[in-house]
């Protein structure tokens, strides 16, 4: 089985290379914003924090005096027309399974910015350009998308898996190859940890692009919500607490691992696919389970929020701890590069 999905990821590595050659070369069109953009992406298929970062990043912004907008793909959403607004800077106007759960974590956690949500991203950002909405668009999951012209382009690296096995889609969980670095402007190592050496990490990115800034992120798990059928409450911290948790996402083992490192003691720990939306009978089954290991609280993230059914359908005896996952900048290197680049684009 591994030989055939090693050819299907040679085939894929040059496809992307061809593209990517295109776009270098000026034979595939880029097409342009007049507000500066920012993109964060990536080299490897999710898990490494893309959403708390345009989030923190969005924050840091608007704390130097921008208005910001977030354009996203609305991965997992039903929407598939033109520029859907998620947030309009005042209040929600959509939902996770209209606009997809990313964009509803952003708009929740990003008062003020305009968040929205279109296949083509160019188009959004023209539609809120015609609204003189916004200073500046951080363009979500952005290193790929070629199409649209950037000012920055930030790359993200898990410092658990860098490379993603080092094999391409669907072998490994490269996007591009690591190459692509050479048109980054900055690289943020995410999942970073006090104390630890991260040079030999840096200099091996730095092959690829040997004058590239390498910034470092740390990532917490806090708790933000207690969901009952009944009601949304305040939240019961995480150290100490005897739980269940379970999670849809790139990486669930991430968050588990996080809970246990902030104190949780995690009797079970139950995975789902990235964007998983659950049905009334899984949620009842998790509180079955709850029940069975004499458990009364779960523990997901916000994402996983976003796609439970109504808490007026959860099972009466269980509480689910909502917990956010927040994302920190070490230093204030990245900051300064920001705010250069856009006073030059303003200039």
């Amino acid at each position: 089985m591994m030989m055939p999905l090693r050819l299907v990821s040679a085939a894929y590595e040059q496809v992307v290379r061809l593209r990517n050659r295109g776009y270098d070369a000026g034979w595939l069109k880029v097409q342009r914003l007049e507000r500066p953009v920012i993109s964060i992406g990536n080299l490897t298929l999710g898990g490494t924090g893309k959403t708390p970062a345009v989030i923190a990043l969005g924050k840091m912004l608007q704390g130097a005096g921008y208005s910001v907008s977030v354009l996203l793909r609305g991965y997992k959403g039903r929407h598939r027309g033109g520029p859907l607004p998620v947030s309009d800077g005042r209040r929600i106007r959509s939902d996770s399974g209209l606009a997809g759960d990313e964009a509803l974590v952003i708009a929740r956690n990003l008062p003020g910015a305009l968040v929205t949500v279109g296949k083509h991203r160019a188009g959004a950002g023209r539609w809120i350009e015609s609204r003189e909405a916004a200073d500046l668009h951080l363009l979500d999951d952005g290193f790929q998308h070629r199409r649209l012209h950037r000012c920055l382009d930030l790359v993200l690296v898990d410092v658990t898996n860098p490379f993603g096995g080092g094999r391409m889609v669907p072998s490994g969980q490269l996007r591009e190859p690591p190459q692509a670095l050479r048109r980054a402007d900055a690289v943020i190592l995410t999942r970073t940890r006090p104390g630890q050496d991260y040079d030999p990490l840096t200099r091996e990115l730095r092959r690829h692009n040997p004058k590239m800034p390498c910034f470092l992120s740390t990532q917490t798990v806090d708790p933000v919500a207690c969901r009952t059928a009944r009601e949304e409450g305040v939240a019961a911290p995480l150290s100490g607490c005897r739980a269940l948790a379970f999670a849809g996402l790139a990486n669930p083992q991430q968050f588990f691992d996080s809970l246990k490192q902030q104190g949780t003691e995690l009797v079970q720990a139950l995975p789902f696919a990235d964007h998983h939306r659950y049905s009334i009978r899984e949620l009842h089954a998790i509180g079955e389970r709850c029940r069975e290991l004499q458990v009364d609280t779960a523990i997901t993230t916000e994402k996983d929020a976003e796609n439970l059914p109504h808490a007026s359908l959860h099972p009466a005896a269980l509480r689910v701890l909502i917990a956010r996952v927040s994302f920190e900048f070490v230093g204030e290197g990245l900051r300064e590069m920001l705010l250069k680049t856009l006073d030059g684009e303003s200039g």
